[in-house]
């Protein structure tokens, strides 16, 4: 019992930092589509590696053929799918000429698979800027003038954009508000763009734009050929390299659902958390300890107080934890679109995060994850 009053204390001051994190970010994510039109619009190649994809890839294709850009190819590299993910390709390309569709090679064996097909479409690709999209993800016409416009205006080497997240059913809406809590709060925006340590930087893999000159610099995905999160790991180097990189809001042009029931959800955060903290034991176990601490505990200790009579400092004190609970998750989820009442499944979400990240370390670390019918390698466990 005695212990209860400084959690509870620390956790209060934890959510108040947290929140001005998130004030500094509400109003610094700038939008895509709200920036000045670029001085010129050069070759682009959009490139999207795709493995049993058939779920997606019509959709994404689609609405990356109707772009108003003047000047860009799209190249589609089927990645050994074993759906029918060639044939809707196929299809496709046989009545659009800007489309290009690559048969992947084997997969070597030090490579992640997603890694080995962006190498390869990188090496077919011929635009000055390179944008790799994923195939789940799907774009309004103005969505590649827009991250050029961007681009140019920021004169940024990288640019990554986190598109709008559909919630298409209960389990999603169980764990994907925590990736949008995630990029509101992890790190504030402007001192993570004037700080150049690699630590400070925020990639998401659904949208990245790069200066093709400064992606063969870094070493493009070879460089990464065996990270299971090679987002991040790009957006490492290129702040270790020196170059400039900026974070976007790209909700207003592109969308994703990246799951639609609970086994996919589980098993994709699964294989990438522990990768996204560049798999370091100390730090899944810190954060998930401080999701409990910030989120769980304080609900425990009010349902505790029905049954075992607490002083009312410490009730008073667990409600106002709760209370900057709830505004941290309501701030992010008006943020990003989704309905602000979902932030009371917090304490829900938060228990449900903790197993994922101990399940992600745990599979990681034994070589036991699995993608898309294939295990996962991991060379890069830490302490």
């Amino acid at each position: 019992m005695d212990l209860i009053s400084p959690i509870l204390i620390i956790a209060s001051i934890v959510l108040f930092y947290l929140l001005i994190v998130q004030l500094i970010n509400f109003f610094s994510l700038k939008k895509l589509g709200h920036f000045p039109s670029a001085e010129e619009y050069p070759l682009v190649s959009i490139l999207v590696p795709a493995r049993n994809e058939e779920r997606n890839i019509e959709r994404c294709v689609r609405s990356l053929l109707q772009q108003d850009y003047p000047n860009y190819e799209i190249l589609v590299l089927d990645d050994e799918s074993e759906d029918r993910t060639w044939e809707i390709l196929s299809n496709l390309a046989r009545d659009n000429e800007n489309l290009h569709i690559l048969k992947g090679k084997p997969l070597p064996e030090d490579w992640i698979g997603k890694c080995w097909a962006c190498h390869q479409l990188s090496q077919e690709a011929r635009g000055k800027y390179l944008l790799f999209v994923d195939a789940d993800t799907e774009h309004k016409p103005s969505m590649l003038r827009s991250i050029i416009d961007a681009a140019q205006f920021y004169q940024a080497d990288l640019v990554t954009g986190f598109p709008y997240e559909e919630v298409g059913s209960f389990s999603e809406l169980l764990t994907i508000p925590l990736i949008n809590w995630g990029i509101l709060a992890a790190i504030p925006l402007p001192l993570a763009f004037a700080v150049q340590h690699p630590a400070l930087s925020i990639t998401v893999g659904q949208i990245l734009l790069f200066v093709r000159d400064t992606y063969d610099q870094i070493g493009g995905h070879v460089a990464v050929k065996n990270h299971i999160c090679e987002d991040m790991a790009l957006g490492r180097l290129i702040k270790a390299k020196g170059f400039r990189w900026r974070l976007v809001d790209a909700g207003e042009v592109s969308s994703c659902r990246m799951y639609t029931n609970l086994e996919e959800v589980v098993n994709g955060l699964s294989k990438t958390i522990f990768g996204a903290i560049n798999f370091r034991t100390s730090l899944i176990l810190l954060f998930s300890l401080l999701l409990f601490l910030l989120f769980c505990f304080p609900i425990l200790v009010l349902l505790l107080s029905f049954i075992v009579p607490l002083a009312d400092v410490l009730v008073k004190k667990a409600v106002l934890v709760v209370l900057l609970s709830l505004l941290s998750w309501m701030l992010a989820n008006i943020r990003f679109s989704l309905p602000w009442y979902t932030a009371f499944l917090y304490p829900l979400i938060s228990a449900i995060s903790i197993f994922i990240f101990i399940r992600s370390m745990y599979l990681t670390s034994t070589g036991k994850a699995r993608w898309k019918g294939r295990f996962i390698a991991n060379y890069h466990i830490r302490q």
